[in-house]
């Protein structure tokens, strides 16, 4: 058995739902995609698809066989394409989509940056906060500071985001600067509406703080504005106010107290063929970040 092409085939039959829609898109009779599927159940020793005469679902098993397949299968076509990366020219249109404040700040990264080395390539940027649905929406690369939970993409982790209080030296004066989380009970607190818990704060310890303000808004940029205007205290991304900490315009409290895991992530469909373009451009993005 061609092992590989047994997994290639599982993975096809899974994203299908069927077996006759995978052979079709495969060009093969629907009798050889159950066999080559069948075959690789038998190697394994397990189960990987319950078959009815009116349907077709993966079992935890096969749930968890095809996530891995289908990771190694796209590492393994990353490997195979990166051998032919000098002898073909990357081009086309890659469309993306970002959040306002994170493209804000690295916008460079997201574009221009990329273009100057591939310059057959035109970026469609789309700035929302809404989480988008690429597969119907047809956007190849989602770059988001929260993980993707869709299991029918692919995520590649780029870098660690630090989430920090912040609030302008003017507020602390006028209020008096908090030193432990329960003292944000006292203050006015920015709310940024894309946290999942919004006014529930999460610190060390797993404690919780529930906070209170006078504005609730669902974007950074605009959370930071009202910190530097010293309407209160904030939770922010760093990257987003890295240069106004550098110039003492915001001062960081409560540093090392605030504890939320997030991270920068790229997010693309799962396909049986990848465009390279979308390859070089997620290979670009974690090679600009590492920096």
């Amino acid at each position: 058995m061609d092992k590989f092409n047994a997994m290639r085939t599982f993975v096809r039959v899974a994203l299908a739902g069927s077996f006759t829609q995978a052979a079709r898109q495969l060009g093969r009779s629907k009798a050889r995609v159950s066999q080559s599927v069948s075959a690789l159940e038998h190697e394994l020793g397990v189960v990987l698809l319950r078959r009815t005469t009116r349907s077709l679902r993966l079992t935890d098993a096969g749930r968890i066989y095809y996530e891995r397949c289908a990771v190694l299968l796209d590492e393994l076509d990353t490997l195979e394409s990166s051998l032919n990366c000098e002898r073909v020219a990357i081009e086309g249109t890659l469309r993306v989509t970002a959040a306002p404040g994170f493209a804000s700040r690295y916008l460079q990264v997201l574009t221009s940056d990329f273009f100057t080395q591939h310059p057959t390539v035109c970026i469609d940027l789309t700035l929302t906060h809404r989480m988008v649905d690429l597969v119907s929406e047809g956007i190849d690369v989602a770059i988001r500071v929260t993980e993707p939970r869709d299991s029918s993409l692919i995520v590649r982790k780029l870098a660690a985001v630090a989430i920090i209080a912040v609030a302008a030296p003017g507020y602390l004066k006028r209020t008096s600067r908090p030193k432990h989380p329960n003292d944000l009970k006292t203050h006015q607190c920015l709310v940024d509406s894309n946290f999942r818990e919004q006014q529930r704060w999460k610190f060390a310890g797993r404690q919780r703080v529930t906070v209170a303000g006078p504005v609730r808004v669902n974007s950074p940029i605009a959370i930071r504005t009202l910190a530097l205007a010293g309407h209160g205290i904030a939770l922010i991304p760093r990257f987003l106010v890295a240069d106004d900490l550098r110039e003492r315009r915001l001062v960081e409290v409560l540093r090392g107290k605030v504890k939320y895991d997030w991270a920068i992530y790229a997010a693309y469909p799962r396909r049986e063929f990848l465009p390279r373009r979308i390859r070089a451009y997620v290979d670009h993005l974690a090679t600009a970040f590492k920096r």
